[in-house]
């Protein structure tokens, strides 16, 4: 029996012109509270932040962010 796949949130960031994964988690509160740590810190502007959602696999997450970099 295959099992089901569970949501994987992860929030990438655009540095030099390219999406790139900064932090991953099974619960959105997580991430959305590592984007905004990222905002208060000066780390990163909003608009340099994104939260996807995907499978939990890597293959599932490197694809969509290959998406983003309009490779896929």
């Amino acid at each position: 029996m295959a099992r089901k796949p569970r949501k994987y949130y992860t929030l990438v960031a655009l540095v030099d012109g390219r999406w790139g994964v900064q932090f991953g988690a099974y619960e959105r509160g997580d991430v959305v509270a590592e984007r905004a740590a990222y905002i208060e810190n000066g780390e990163a502007k909003a608009k340099e932040l994104k939260i996807i959602t995907t499978g939990d696999k890597v293959e599932e997450i490197n694809a969509a962010v290959a998406k983003l970099n309009g490779e896929g």
